[in-house]
C-alpha cells in the first residue's frame, strides 16, 4: 500500500524442511572437518537428556500413549527427580551434568522409561504439570482439537460447503487483535480483513467473477470460452 509496488513470494516444500533442521543445521554447517553427521534420535535430543518421549502405562480400550518430558539444564533436573520419587538418579555422579546424561543416556533413559509405565499418560501429566519443566502429552488428531487450548485459540472452523454439506476445517494458527479472536466475539471471518471465510472453493468457482470483475472480459467473450471449454466454470445452482 506505501509503494503501489508488489513483489513474487517464492518457497518450497524443501526450503521449509531445511530451515526447520535450526540448531542441527547449525551444527553440523559448522562443525570442524571430520565432525560424523548428525544421528537421528527420534524424538530425543542429541545434547539434552532427557528430553524425549516416554511411553506410559496402557490404558485398556485406548492406543498405545506417550508422555513429553524435558528436563532443560540440571535444576530442572533435579526438580524432575524429585515429582518422579527418584532422587537416588540425582545424586547418581553419572547423571549430576547434562553432560553426563549425555554420555550416560543409554543407561538413565531405560530407568525413566520403566518408571513412566507405573502411570496413565494423563495421570503423569496430572503430577508434573507446573512443577518446573517442559513437558506434554502426545496426543491423537480427535485429542488435540477437542483439547481446551485448541478450543481456546479458535481451532476449528465450522463452514458451509455447497456440495459437502456442513464442513470442520482447522483454524487459523495466526492471531490477529483486530481479527475474529478479538473482544468483538469468535465470528468466523478472515484474520486480516474481518470479511466472511469462504468455503474451500469447487473447481472453476470463481473463474467467471475473475474474468469479468477483474480482467475485464466482456460477456460474449466470456460466454464463447466457456462453450469452447477453454475455461471452467462452476455454478452453485447446478447443485442445489
Amino acid at each position: 500500500e506505501r509503494t503501489g509496488k508488489g513483489q513474487r513470494i517464492d518457497t518450497s516444500l524443501m526450503e521449509t524442511q531445511l530451515a526447520s533442521l535450526v540448531n542441527i543445521a547449525s551444527s553440523s554447517l559448522n562443525a570442524l572437518p571430520g565432525t560424523p553427521p548428525p544421528k537421528r534420535w527420534g524424538t530425543a535430543h542429541e545434547s539434552i537428556v532427557p528430553y524425549q518421549t516416554f511411553p506410559c502405562k496402557h490404558v485398556d480400550g485406548k492406543e498405545e500413549q506417550f508422555i513429553v518430558v524435558g528436563a532443560g539444564n540440571d535444576a530442572q533436573f533435579q526438580l524432575f527427580c524429585k515429582v518422579l520419587d527418584t532422587n537416588e538418579l540425582a545424586r547418581d555422579e553419572r547423571f549430576a551434568t547434562n553432560a553426563g546424561r549425555v554420555a550416560h543416556r543409554d543407561v538413565l533413559i531405560p530407568i525413566l522409561e520403566s518408571k513412566f509405565m507405573e502411570r496413565t499418560r494423563d495421570e503423569w501429566v496430572q503430577l508434573l504439570e507446573g512443577k518446573g519443566f517442559s513437558l506434554g502429552p502426545v496426543r491423537t488428531v480427535p485429542e488435540a482439537f477437542a483439547c481446551e487450548q485448541a478450543a481456546n485459540r479458535d481451532m476449528l472452523m465450522e463452514l458451509d460447503h455447497p456440495v459437502a454439506g456442513n464442513v470442520i476445517l482447522p483454524g487459523h494458527p495466526i492471531k490477529y487483535s483486530a481479527g475474529p479472536q478479538g473482544e468483538e466475539g469468535h465470528a468466523v471471518t478472515a484474520p486480516s480483513t474481518g470479511d466472511d471465510i469462504l468455503h474451500p472453493p469447487m473447481l472453476g468457482e470463481h473463474t467467471e467473477e475473475i474474468l469479468r470483475d477483474v480482467l475485464g472480459v466482456e460477456e460474449d467473450e466470456l460466454q464463447r470460452l466457456v462453450e469452447e471449454k477453454t475455461v471452467e466454470c462452476w455454478r452453485r445452482h447446478a447443485y442445489e
